[in-house]
Order: structure tokens, then C-alpha cells, then sequence
């Protein structure tokens, strides 16, 4: 009577690991064909970041040299011309020349702009071959990504990771993904934004080294975020203030978090004061403002959700010209507003503060932006730039204890059916917009091609091995659910809670 479950048994815990390397496998390669998706500048910014990679570990020869003013820097001249596109949606990416030789000098680069640590790690793989670093920034920005939110996912206790997947995942599509797999310092505060607060909370309910691995986790979020934005410094503080809201309790131990927080604080206001990006919240971002009328403010204030619908699809990608269709702001939309009606099931008076606090953030640091900027939304103010407060507020929407019973096999096919289309309209989009431009609207993204990279698959190759990673890994996500669900009748995992402990 017994021989079936114990045969059972390891067979169980065998595809349990088969889907735990599959999965992050499988995201791993859907980000890498983005990586491959456009080409050398395409990223927000990039001819400030790249410059600043190349110079991020100082002087050296071919790569980085003095300019001919103290905020000047002198550069290989390709980099300075890589975003030849930009804001122009027309032209493909053949418009550069990665054959330009020369040192030019550049004032865009970071004197002490944003925190340095970002530039430092990437100028690693900074070299005279301009197109293989920077794509192998993006692969390794696409590694780290998988890297830590698995490491997270297994370091949590059980009931607290379908919270750390509906925030990373509910908010990648299509901005999240693009910038994860990106020279873009953003690609940090992503990963930074989806970690801090949860690992610190599990640090707090979980018990022995486990404890200690989620410190550590939300240690390593927390200095990779304030290390690559200042205003991802400031949102570190924010995730610390969520996690003692939701966990802290009398007679918990909390050695662990607190020891951790005071780490993060410390490396967030270190990391802050060192770069002037953080004054912004002060002074704002236009150079030469014009005082904005009371109406204007309420324009603002009522606007604010277009700032937070084009992380979703409802702004441009790259330069800001990449328009996506929009069945994919829609799209992702509607998953975002599920993943929240979903988790706000059961809600207790610490998960109600923690969801204002967070809504309230994901709200009000725009439009105070905007306020001291004296701009308009549509000006100056960037989706990427809450973009981490709204992976922040989707976790702990979604930090209830009965959250994995909540996300129904049904439920996890709807949004896996939606944000696919999404993601396969998305990255469609992304490369016919560098292979031709715009104004050539060929379905086959190989047909008539202007660029694509030497020595990499055909685009459409690219596209379709991207998507299909992208599908299968929630497929899979769905399997592992069924079977979590199919456990979760029959036992009680030790790390469950009763509803009052949240």
C-alpha cells in the first residue's frame, strides 16, 4: 500500500528540480534575445552611459583618457556616435560606423553624476571591440538578473515567492525586460527594487542560516540599486520601511534584518551624497524652469498614471521612439491590475499601511519630481525612472499568505497568455525598429534588412527563439504551480503562517 507514494516521492522531487533549472534557463534566453534585439546606443541615454562604462575604471589606454576640460573625458569616437538614431524612428541601426577610429572628447560621462559602481563593474568588459562588450554587458546584465531573483526565490520562505514572481515578472513586460538586459544602470535598480524589500521581510519571518541568506540577498540588492542610481538609493530606504511594516513582530528575531537594513541604509546614503543625480528631488531636472500654475499641477497630479502605464507599453522603448502597439500597454495592463486585485484578498492593517505607503511612493515621488522640476508629464520625468517603485508596489500588493493558493492554475494561463502576446508583439517591434526603421512595416524581420549583428542568428531567428523561451518558461510556471497547489492539499509547508501573522 505504500510502495506507490514513496516511488512517487523522488520522482516528485526530481521534476521539481528539473523545472527549477528550466525555468530561470528559459527567462535567461528570452532576456539574451533582447540583449541581441537592438543594437550598440540604443539604450535611454546611452551616449552618457556608455562613455561612462568605458571610464569607469579610470584612465586607460584606447579606452579612457583626460579630456580637455576637468568635466570632459576623451573616448574611442564610435561610442559618441553609436545612438546616431536617436529620436528618429525611421532610421535603422546601419547608420553607424563601428569602424570609426579616434578619441574624441565627450561631456557626456559621469564626473560624479551617478553613483559608481555600476560603470565600474561594466567597464570589466569594456574593450576596442565596441559591439562585443556591449553585448556582453547586456548578457551579463541578463545573467545577474536570473542569477539573483533565483537565488531570492529559493532563499524565500514558500508563501512569500509568488509575490517576488508577480513583482518581477507583472512589471517586465515590455520596459523591464528591455532595460534588464541593457547597458542601462536601470537594469540594477530593477533587480534591486524586486529584492530589497522582500528579502529583508523573509529575513524577518524565516529561522537559522536561511536568515542569514536573506540578509545577505537583500544586502547584495541593496548595494547593487544604490550603486547604479541615486534615486534607487532613496528607494532602498523605502523597502526597509515596507519589510518592518509587514514583518517586524515582538518576539521574532530580527538580528538579521536589522543588521542588514542598517548595511543598506548606510550604503544607500553613502552612495547618494556621492552623486549630484540624487539632488534632483531637490532641485529637479530642467536646467532653465518655468514656474508651473496651480492648474498645471492638477494636470499633473491627474496624469500621473501615463507615467505608469508606459512602464507597461504605453511609452516608447529605447530613445523613447519605439512605439509599442497598443495591445501590449493593454495587455500588460490588464495583468498588472489582476496581479493586484488578486493579492488584496485577506487584507490585514499592516498589509493595508505597507500598500498605501507603497501606492502613495509609486504616486507621489513623480509628480514631487515633476513639482520641483516645474516640467509637464510627457517632459523630463521617464517611465524607468518609477519603474522600480512599481516592481515594489505589485510584491506587496501581492504579500498575502494565501497567495499561492490565490494564483489558480487559471489564473497563471490567463496572464501567461497575455503577457506572451505582449512579449512576442514587444520584441518584434524592438528589432524591425533597428533592422529597417519604421517606415517599413515587412512582417519578416529578415526582409530587406538595413542592420543586424556579424556572426549572430537571423533576426527573425532571434525573435522566435526569444518568444518561445519567453512562453515556455510560463508554461512551466504553470506545471509548477499545478503541482504546488496538488502539495498544498495534502500538507501544510512549516513556513506557513496563520493570516494575523501578516
Amino acid at each position: 500500500m505504500t510502495t506507490a507514494p514513496m516511488t512517487a516521492a523522488p520522482t516528485r522531487r526530481r521534476g521539481a528540480a528539473a523545472l527549477a533549472v528550466a525555468i530561470p534557463v528559459l527567462l535567461f534566453l528570452s532576456l539574451v534575445s533582447w540583449a541581441f534585439a537592438s543594437p550598440v546606443g540604443s539604450s535611454p541615454d546611452d551616449d552618457f552611459h556608455l562613455p561612462s562604462i568605458w571610464c569607469g575604471l579610470g584612465e586607460r589606454p584606447g579606452l579612457c583618457a583626460p579630456g580637455s576640460e576637468p568635466e570632459t573625458r576623451s573616448v574611442p569616437a564610435a561610442l559618441t556616435d553609436a545612438a546616431c538614431f536617436a529620436f528618429k524612428p525611421d532610421v535603422s541601426g546601419s547608420c553607424w560606423n563601428p569602424s570609426e577610429t579616434g578619441m574624441v572628447d565627450t561631456p557626456r560621462v559621469n564626473v560624479g553624476l551617478y553613483p559608481p559602481l555600476f560603470y565600474g563593474t561594466m567597464s570589466v568588459f569594456a574593450s576596442d571591440d565596441i559591439q562585443t562588450s556591449v553585448l556582453t554587458v547586456r548578457i551579463f546584465n541578463s545573467l545577474l538578473t536570473v542569477g539573483v531573483l533565483t537565488a531570492v526565490f529559493f532563499a524565500l520562505p514558500r508563501r512569500l515567492r509568488p509575490a517576488l514572481v508577480v513583482s518581477a515578472v507583472g512589471a517586465a513586460v515590455p520596459l523591464g525586460i528591455f532595460v534588464a538586459a541593457s547597458t542601462n544602470p536601470s537594469a540594477w535598480a530593477y533587480i534591486s527594487a524586486a529584492t530589497v524589500w522582500i528579502c529583508l521581510y523573509g529575513a524577518m519571518l524565516a529561522e537559522g542560516r536561511r536568515r542569514w541568506i536573506l540578509a545577505g540577498l537583500a544586502v547584495l540588492g541593496g548595494v547593487l540599486g544604490a550603486g547604479a542610481r541615486a534615486d534607487s538609493a532613496a528607494y532602498a530606504v523605502l523597502s526597509i520601511i515596507l519589510a518592518v511594516i509587514l514583518g517586524a513582530r515582538r518576539g521574532r528575531s530580527l538580528w538579521a534584518a536589522a543588521a542588514a537594513s542598517l548595511v543598506i541604509a548606510v550604503a544607500a546614503v553613502a552612495f547618494y551624497l556621492s552623486a549630484r543625480q540624487g539632488g534632483a528631488v531637490v532641485t529637479g531636472l530642467s536646467l532653465d524652469p518655468v514656474p508651473l500654475t496651480i492648474d498645471q499641477h492638477i494636470s499633473n497630479f491627474l496624469n500621473i498614471p501615463t507615467l505608469l502605464a508606459g512602464a507597461l507599453g504605453g511609452w516608447g522603448l529605447g530613445w523613447l521612439d519605439t512605439y509599442m502597439p497598443s495591445a501590449v500597454s493593454t495587455l500588460s495592463l490588464m495583468v498588472a491590475a489582476g496581479a493586484i486585485f488578486v493579492g488584496a484578498r485577506g487584507m490585514t492593517p499592516r498589509r493595508v499601511i505597507a500598500f498605501a505607503v507603497s501606492l502613495s511612493a509609486l504616486y507621489l515621488v513623480p509628480f514631487v519630481l515633476l513639482a520641483q522640476s516645474e516640467a509637464m508629464v510627457g517632459a523630463q520625468i521617464q517611465p524607468r525612472y518609477i519603474l522600480p517603485l512599481l516592481v515594489i508596489f505589485l510584491g506587496v500588493a501581492s504579500a498575502s499568505c494565501d497567495i499561492e493558493t490565490s494564483w489558480t492554475v487559471a489564473r497563471i494561463v490567463f496572464a501567461g497568455v497575455a503577457l506572451s502576446v505582449a512579449t512576442v508583439i514587444a520584441l518584434h517591434v524592438s528589432i524591425r525598429r533597428y533592422t529597417t526603421g519604421v517606415d517599413d512595416p515587412a512582417i519578416s524581420l529578415g526582409a530587406r534588412a538595413e542592420w543586424w549583428w556579424n556572426g549572430i542568428p537571423s533576426p527573425s531567428l532571434v525573435w522566435v527563439g526569444g518568444s518561445v523561451a519567453f512562453i515556455l518558461a510560463f508554461v512551466l510556471l504553470g506545471v509548477a504551480q499545478r503541482r504546488a497547489l496538488r502539495s498544498a492539499t495534502l500538507t501544510v509547508p512549516e513556513d506557513r503562517r496563520s493570516p494575523s501573522d501578516l
